[in-house]
């Protein structure tokens, strides 16, 4: 069955053809009519080539109407339907199914060493002189995901962690904690505390702004510098505790535990 543009098309070709017939037919018999010995014969033969002339001029005119306007008048009388193919161009829903890309939170399950599920006894709770600061009516979605922590004093272009460890020997600069995330929405408050005993050395609390899934990482640079100690990193989805994380710092005497190699990630 034909479409409406190859319809057009096949009508337009028609026209030129009738177009190059007649007008072929109307200058031969003007042609011949000058070889006619008898005025009234020669008269109805030239008035007869310069009609098929003038139909073929008509074709003509038809022909470019069609080709040029022919589509646009189609689609006023015949308003086209949504093809099948329009069904296909919503099927990239379907390539949301990538959010398993941002599954490596269970290839990132090698870093047990780090994964800091809290030890204090009952769930982190957000100190109140950091909720004062949310102005955000953005609530976080119940299955909001984030990964274990990977503590590391640097970052790939990523923004993940190389070389991450479960203690270092008294850093000289700021230390990473690298983690995974998924079903998060732009706008939430979200909030990491870092501790070194019960005292919060460092603090990062704002709307979150890097979308729903991916790489992020919080940041630390105590003011007084590292201190020998165990540190523990608390993050928070709104008032929520969504993950911990724990590390040592070493004053240089204590043996380092060695360093973490975490399975690469697509």
């Amino acid at each position: 069955m034909l479409t409406i543009d190859q319809t057009v098309q096949l009508i337009a070709i028609m026209l030129f053809a009738g177009l190059t017939l007649f007008a072929w037919l109307g200058w031969n018999q003007v042609q011949t009519a000058s070889r006619l010995p008898y005025f009234a014969l020669r008269r109805q033969r030239l008035a007869g080539g310069w009609r098929l002339i003038l139909l073929a001029a008509i074709l003509g005119v038809a022909a470019l109407s069609a080709q040029f306007f022919g589509r646009q008048a189609a689609y006023a009388i015949v308003p086209p339907t949504p093809s099948a193919t329009a069904t296909a161009s919503i099927t990239p829903t379907a390539s949301i199914t990538a959010v398993p890309s941002i599954t490596p939170t269970s290839s990132i399950t090698p870093i047990p060493p780090i994964t800091a599920t809290p030890t204090v006894t009952g769930t982190p709770v957000l100190p109140e002189r950091i909720t004062v600061l949310f102005r955000e009516t953005v609530t976080p979605q119940p299955d909001a995901l984030l990964s274990s922590l990977e503590v590391a004093a640097r970052l790939d272009n990523f923004n993940r962690a190389i070389e991450p460890q479960a203690s270092f020997v008294l850093p000289s600069g700021r230390l990473f904690a690298a983690f995974t995330y998924d079903f998060l929405q732009d706008g939430v408050r979200w909030s990491a505390i870092w501790y070194r005993g019960d005292q919060i050395v460092c603090l990062e609390t704002q709307p979150w702004d890097g979308g729903s899934g991916g790489y992020g990482y919080t940041e630390c640079e105590p003011e007084l510098g590292w201190q020998p100690g165990s540190y523990e990193i608390q993050i928070f989805l709104g008032e929520t505790w969504k993950v911990s994380g724990r590390f040592e710092v070493l004053d240089g005497t204590e043996t380092p535990v060695p360093t973490m190699t975490a399975e690469p990630t697509n």
